[in-house]
């Protein structure tokens, strides 16, 4: 049997009774607003050939790529995922009160 534990609490998931949530989290770099110029004399089908014959072989990661890119796979709780919903970015409660300078 699969034992699952929550990435944020720590507590044991049970399957049987609990819902088990998956956060996927996907950080990249932003990308250029610019659109890339159109070249009339590229060979597309060339160029998709190429990308798919590199789907074989296993992705390395540069420096640059480790320091701005995170991939990762985190399990819930219920309890946590409520929590999760209600502040996906981790935002101190305090901070969004915006008391005055009186």
């Amino acid at each position: 049997m699969i034992h699952y534990t929550c990435d944020r609490c720590k507590r044991q998931i049970n399957t049987d009774s609990q819902t088990r949530f998956i956060v996927q989290i996907d950080i990249q770099t932003a990308a250029s607003e610019v659109e890339p110029e159109f070249e009339d004399d590229v060979d597309h089908l060339n160029e998709l050939h190429q990308i798919l014959e590199g789907m074989h072989e296993p992705v390395i990661a540069t420096d640059e790529e480790a320091e701005t890119s995170h991939h990762g796979r985190y399990d819930l709780c219920p309890e946590c995922h409520r929590q999760f919903l209600k502040n996906p970015l981790g935002r101190d409660a305090v901070l969004a009160l915006g008391f005055s300078n009186n």
